[in-house]
């Protein structure tokens, strides 16, 4: 008789709860009881809180109890070995899988669609008139829906944090010389098969930034930025004040940050914090509480990871504008964190400003057709270097970074990781450093998207093609 026979199952459960994903795996496979206490959903709950949660690693937004077995073994599985590997650093793409159906046609867009595992994916082409397509990526590819009403354009796009709501998309479309921004749903039709159909619109020129529930933020090119609940047409206008020399010059608005107590308006040149807004059927204005510029920055990404604690700070990566082939050849990407305000609401606003640079990491100026950071909420980063200018001589005497700590690309393009203070980050690490993933011999890339729960990153290209990398 086996040892393993006389335990009753809570001592082997409380002895499991010490085992690391792993470990219960290899268990499992010593004997038929070991292999039905490690098909307990307890033990699966135990290792994800004591391994994952507890840890601040990424993991689903579901509650635990949301989840099957399965899906709860495969999830926390997955978490710890991709954790293992950014700790390790290690982190390299050991999968890729490639999108043909857009060919010819540039991406502009390419979204992982949330609430869908990574096995859905969102992309816009352009041609004649621009189309958005959802793909199955889950085997094969294969085309879920698409949605292009003929003539028009599309300028904007936000998928929603929520995918149990009912709209799904927000899309800023120019049709027949008339602005809108259509919301989205997705549903099966008679044939069960999904289609793309408009639930809702507002006439605005301006563009989609964020789309949270029911809550849509919509801004334009210069200082202003409504919050309007898309459900019931209430609204909000948070609008910064402008100098005059400002007047004229665009200040894109990039990200929309629901906030603890706030709402953080991101722009090409600025950084404000507005009070949380009531929303009315007769908008209201409200005028910021904290303001910061970095100067022009090329990209911008504030992210927060919300399993940690209430009280942790947002963080902001940040890529400086890079436009001027005669600059120095290396800049860099800087860190930053926005620390809470221990004394609020004594002051005004929840976050202590300025924000503080925390590190940074080195990288290649040049021209790129996407110029995006992307920033996880444990951390890790992912952005497109340009090609080396090195490699046709642009390059200046004053260099601000010691050679070795670029990742020169021979002339080519390529998609890079870095990790940030957070949890994926060693404690042997002393800096943070970037690491290429992959390089791009064509230097088309178009767009990008990162799921650093899921480990993945999508890329489109001006020539059609969508490549997934799977960490």
């Amino acid at each position: 008789m086996s040892v393993f026979e006389v335990i009753d199952d809570d001592a082997l459960i409380y002895v499991f709860s010490f085992l690391r994903p792993p470990d219960i795996i290899a268990m499992r496979k010593t004997c038929k009881r070991m292999f039905a206490v490690s098909n307990l959903q307890i033990v699966w709950t135990n290792a994800c809180n004591k391994h994952i949660l507890k840890m601040g690693y990424p993991f689903s937004p579901h509650t635990l109890e949301s989840l099957s077995l399965s899906e709860l073994e495969h999830q926390t599985y997955r978490a710890y070995h991709l954790a293992s590997r950014w700790l390790s650093g290690y982190a390299m793409s050991n999968r890729k899988l490639f999108i043909e159906g857009t060919s010819n046609t540039s991406v502009s867009e390419v979204r992982f669609m949330p609430g869908h595992d990574g096995q859905w994916i969102l992309t816009v082409s352009k041609s004649i008139w621009d189309m958005v397509t959802i793909w199955d990526v889950s085997s094969d590819p294969r085309k879920c829906c698409e949605w292009s009403p003929r003539g028009a354009i599309f300028n904007g796009l936000a998928l929603n944090s929520e995918p149990s709501c009912k709209g799904s998309i927000a899309i800023s479309v120019l049709k027949d010389g008339e602005h809108t921004v259509e919301i989205l749903g997705i549903d099966l039709d008679v044939d069960h098969n999904y289609r793309l159909h408009p639930i809702r619109s507002i006439n605005t020129t301006f563009r989609p930034v964020t789309l949270q529930g029911t809550l849509l933020a919509i801004g334009d090119d210069i200082s202003e930025t409504v919050i309007w609940d898309w459900t019931t047409g209430a609204s909000a206008s948070l609008q910064h004040p402008q100098d005059e020399a400002d007047e004229w010059q665009h200040d894109k608005c990039i990200q929309v940050v629901f906030a603890y107590e706030s709402i953080l308006v991101a722009r090409a040149r600025s950084l404000h914090l507005f009070p949380n807004p009531e929303l009315h059927s007769e908008p209201k204005t409200y005028g910021p509480i904290a303001r910061h510029s970095f100067g022009w920055v090329d990209g911008i990404c504030v992210t927060s990871n919300p399993r940690l604690n209430t009280d942790q700070p947002l963080t902001i990566l940040v890529r400086g504008e890079s436009d001027d082939p005669w600059s120095a050849n290396t800049n860099a990407l800087e860190f930053y964190t926005l620390a809470r305000e221990p004394t609020y609401p004594s002051l005004p606003s929840p976050y202590i400003f300025p924000p503080e640079l925390s590190t940074q990491v080195a990288s290649t100026r040049g021209s790129l057709r996407c110029r995006d950071v992307i920033l996880g909420p444990c951390g890790t980063a992912i952005w497109i270097q340009p090609q080396d200018r090195a490699v046709v001589g642009l390059v200046s005497p004053d260099e601000d970074f010691p050679v070795q700590l670029i990742h020169r690309t021979s002339g080519h393009e390529s998609i890079v990781a870095a990790v940030f203070p957070g949890p994926l980050r060693s404690k042997e690490a002393v800096s943070s450093r970037s690491r290429t993933l992959f390089t791009n011999r064509l230097n088309n890339w178009t767009s990008l998207d990162y799921d650093e729960t899921l480990g993945k990153i999508a890329l489109g290209s001006s020539f059609g093609r969508v490549m997934v990398l799977e960490l």
